[in-house]
Parts: structure tokens; C-alpha cells; sequence
């Protein structure tokens, strides 16, 4: 067979031109994609100025007609008698609300750590003086026991709120066992109890000081040595203090010995025949 030259000619011609067209076609769908694609990276930023993205599974169609609904109300309300100025004067009314008591919130939150620091801080002070508390009022109480020759000690249970009371009246030194007071005889009860009030007095600011017949149940050394501790401690404190003691004892020594100090005896009560 013999194939026409020109015939071949025109063909190839016709596939050029064919060509040269899909390639301007794609040419152009480009140009539409590159635009599209413009156009969606546009409407992206805008609608991301309005609020953020937002993920969702639902389809484009929900989407669209729950736009339609909104949309329907917003005319509704538009059409209705509302007052769009009322409205957003009252948004901002109660934004403006809002803001203050978010403020207001903040500064109370700020007020209530710096309460519960300040509580925190009072507590442990008030712990560290108490612990020097217990060990003052220790100390003097070992220090009043020595006058008689007795040692003890105080033990305060704050938890519990107990106070144990341990005594050693051997004054000879051959024991060094402590014994509840419980133990003791009424004498040797009655000038621990002494001891221990002289104790508390030291770190108290009462201006009146009162013990009546705190010796009725002493033996004549206790009742000697506690009038003595008594007597003392009311006379080197007697500037902001004023101390009454009351007792059935002859108290006329104590008179020439300091200064400052009152005794007041009573007379005895007469009785008739019929208490006797």
C-alpha cells in the first residue's frame, strides 16, 4: 500500500493543533485552580478573624442548612419589634458587669491566699510560744521545788491538753524517783500546788493576785518555805502587782521584814454556848 505523503502531513498537523489546544485547556484549568484556591485561602483568613476553626464531622449539607436556620431567625428577629441598640447596649452592660466581678473575683482570691499566709505564719508563731511557754513555766517550777529541797518536773500534753505533775520530795539524795502527786501527802500537794501558781504568776500580767488558805493541809517547814516563796516573789513584783494572801496563820513576822506589805488580822469570831 501506498501511504500519501501529504496526506501524512495533514494528519500530524491536525494532532498538533489538537495538541497545542489540551494544553491551553489545562492552561487554563490551572489558572481556575490556582484561583479557586485563592479565593478559599481568602474566605479561610476571614472567617478565622470572626472565630476560630472549629473540627467537625458533619457534613457540608448540616452545615449549610443550619446556616439557612440561622439565618431564618436573624430575619425573624429583624423583622420583629427588638431593638438591635437596646440589645447591644445591654451586652456591653452586662459585659462590662462581667469584667468587674471577674476582677473583683481575682482580687479576692489574691486576698484569701494572702489571709490563709498570714494565718499560717501567726499559727506557727503561736506554736514556737507556746513550746517556750511550757519549758519557761518548767524551769520555774523546778526552780521554786529547790527551795525546799524537792525536785520535779512539768510535763503539758497540748494534744491531750493534760498536764502531768512529777515530784521528788526525798531531800536526802537517795532516791531520784519522780512521783505523781497523787502520791504525796496533803502538805507536800499543797506546796507543789504553790509552786506550780508562783510558776504560772511568772509569766502572767494580771495585776491582782489572790490565794486563800493555800497552807491549811501544810506541815510547818512547807508552810514556812511557801509563805517565804509567796512573800518574795509578791515583793520583787510588787511595782505592777498587788498580791492578797489569806491565811489562819500568825503572819506578824513577815511585817518587820519587808516593805510594803499589809497584814490585816481579822478577830476571832465570838461564839456562844450553844456552838460550843
Amino acid at each position: 500500500a501506498v501511504v500519501s505523503t501529504q496526506s501524512t502531513g495533514e494528519y500530524l498537523e491536525k494532532w498538533k493543533r489538537k495538541k497545542k489546544e489540551v494544553n491551553a485547556e489545562k492552561k487554563r484549568f490551572n489558572s481556575e485552580l490556582t484561583a479557586k484556591k485563592r479565593e478559599i485561602t481568602e474566605a479561610q483568613g476571614m472567617a478565622e478573624q470572626r472565630c476560630p476553626r472549629v473540627d467537625t464531622r458533619r457534613s457540608a449539607k448540616d452545615l449549610e442548612q443550619q446556616i439557612r436556620n440561622m439565618e431564618l431567625r436573624i430575619q425573624q428577629g429583624s423583622s420583629s419589634s427588638v431593638n438591635v441598640d437596646d440589645i447591644t447596649r445591654r451586652f456591653h452592660d452586662a459585659k462590662t458587669k462581667f469584667e468587674e466581678i471577674q476582677t473583683m473575683v481575682k482580687k479576692m482570691k489574691k486576698f484569701s491566699r494572702d489571709l490563709q499566709q498570714i494565718l499560717e505564719e501567726r499559727e506557727g508563731r503561736y506554736f514556737r510560744f507556746r513550746k517556750e511557754i511550757s519549758k519557761r513555766i518548767n524551769y520555774f517550777f523546778i526552780m521554786n521545788l529547790s527551795q525546799r529541797g524537792y525536785t520535779g518536773k512539768l510535763h503539758v500534753d497540748h494534744d491531750k491538753k493534760l498536764l502531768e505533775m512529777q515530784l521528788n520530795v526525798d531531800t536526802s539524795g537517795a532516791s531520784q524517783d519522780t512521783h505523781d502527786v497523787r502520791s504525796l501527802s496533803g502538805g507536800e500537794r499543797s506546796f507543789s500546788t504553790v509552786c506550780f501558781i508562783c510558776s504560772l504568776w511568772n509569766l502572767m500580767e494580771s495585776p491582782f493576785r489572790c490565794l486563800d488558805e493555800f497552807d491549811v493541809f501544810m506541815d510547818l517547814m512547807n508552810r514556812k518555805v511557801a509563805m517565804k516563796l509567796l512573800v518574795e516573789h509578791a515583793v520583787q513584783n510588787q511595782q505592777r502587782r498587788q498580791y492578797i494572801l489569806f491565811t489562819p496563820q500568825d503572819m506578824s513576822h513577815f511585817n518587820k521584814k519587808f516593805k510594803n506589805m499589809k497584814i490585816m488580822q481579822l478577830e476571832a469570831p465570838e461564839r456562844s454556848n450553844d456552838d460550843e
